[in-house]
């Protein structure tokens, strides 16, 4: 379940009327199914850095690499600029997206020469960013790929039966999770919230169920 929704969840397993116990029955998180697998499988040896020390991080590498910059020179000094660049390095990462893809955007002449700038700018702060990280730190999105990696190791989810409810959408980690998921497991059912009748229609932008219809 979403991250916001596996307290209730737990609340409501354990007040399910005739349910005799709930020992063999966890709820995760995409996030805490992590924790839960490297522990198991192993994985959990970097530090992990929290949004503090990412910014810290992300400061760190602006300053050092200023000179080599052209958008992002005088913007890093604006206030909120450093939560902005770490919300995009995130953004990069829930979509797998590399270094080497926003190259590959600059080269092939997307857009006007000031977005070409920035995406220059962009790559090569990601990169010095994930050089950083690499062996060392673990960021909240590191979890993700640690787990999509692991999954096929851990004899917790071999005989396991998985339900995945509350989500409207999922990203491309995500996806990954669910693939590998469905490979170990036993059984992955995935239950979305929809509009019965839509989902015989044509595809409608204003649905409130738009996203759910696309997955």
């Amino acid at each position: 379940v979403p991250d916001q929704m596996s307290f209730i969840s737990e609340y409501e397993l354990v007040n399910t009327p005739g349910l005799n116990g709930m020992i063999r029955a966890q709820v995760f998180s995409f996030t805490r199914l992590a924790w839960k697998i490297l522990q198991e499988t192993g994985g959990m040896t970097r530090y992990h850095l929290s949004d503090v020390g990412l910014n810290m991080m992300i400061r760190k590498i602006i300053e050092e690499k200023k000179g080599e910059l052209s958008i992002f020179r005088k913007s890093s000094e604006k206030p909120g600029f450093i939560g902005h660049v770490e919300t995009m390095l995130t953004e990069f990462k829930r979509y797998c997206i590399e270094p080497g893809d926003l190259a590959a955007f600059k080269e092939n002449g997307m857009g006007k020469k000031v977005l070409q700038d920035k995406l220059a700018d962009l790559e090569l702060i990601y990169e010095e960013f994930q050089s950083a990280l690499l062996g060392k730190y673990l960021d909240s999105e590191d979890y993700f790929q640690l787990l999509s990696d692991q999954i096929q190791h851990s004899d917790l989810l071999q005989d396991a039966v998985v339900y995945i409810d509350g989500f409207h959408s999922f990203t491309p980690q995500e996806y990954r999770i669910i693939q590998q998921l469905i490979e170990r497991t036993r059984k992955v059912t995935i239950a979305l919230t929809a509009d019965a009748e839509e989902v015989r229609l044509p595809e409608n932008e204003l649905s409130l169920f738009r996203m759910t219809s696309e997955i």
